[in-house]
């Protein structure tokens, strides 16, 4: 029983077996939030000491206008951290036994869906760059094509060597099947 098998899209063939689900890395999401934090803590700390400084900017007229821009504030932190998840969960990469399919959400209400075959495939490349993408192994995978997209990117995934020699694999497997097939047909036209 294939381990992904719960897992279904729009347009999988009868015959095709997803292989492998594939989301950002966990140290990707860390650093988009870690900056939001960096952010709020600045926020707070500014209007501790800022009142301080500026005495006669904050005074009983301004109270209104400065709970609101903290109330903005506070919202757009959370809009944009909502964002950061959004953009983490439903970017997702799916391989299976005859394409890849690229789903990369764009904002909260666009969706960007391509797809590969294996035989269109020219060239995979991987790019780990960085000293903590190397220790926490994570970086991009790059397949040129031979279609009209000119490039598919993995964007910062977990193990991108593992998953450059399974599309390896599977290309050389599509390729082999699609082999046998010509032969066979050329068999049946030279027996006919």
């Amino acid at each position: 029983m294939n381990n992904f098998s719960k897992f279904h899209f729009k347009g999988v063939g009868e015959n095709e077996e997803i292989i492998k689900v594939i989301h950002r890395n966990w140290f990707y999401l860390l650093q988009q939030f870690l900056m939001l934090f960096v952010l709020a803590v600045c926020f707070f700390v500014a209007i501790i000491f800022v009142p301080i400084f500026f005495p006669d900017f904050f005074g009983s007229q301004s109270k209104e206008f400065m709970l609101f821009l903290e109330n903005f504030f506070m919202l757009s932190i959370w809009l944009y951290g909502f964002m950061i998840w959004i953009d983490y969960y439903f970017d997702v990469w799916i391989i299976t036994t005859h394409r890849i399919v690229n789903i990369e959400q764009q904002g909260m209400f666009s969706r960007r869906v391509g797809e590969m075959e294996y035989s269109k495939m020219q060239d995979i490349t991987v790019e780990v760059s960085g000293f903590l993408p190397t220790i926490i192994n994570y970086g991009d995978v790059r397949i040129q094509t031979a279609g009209k997209e000119e490039e598919f990117i993995f964007r910062t995934i977990s193990d991108p060597y593992n998953i450059k020699n399974i599309i390896f694999n599977m290309q050389k497997r599509e390729s082999s099947t699609e082999t046998e097939k010509l032969g066979e047909m050329i068999r049946e036209k030279m027996d006919a």
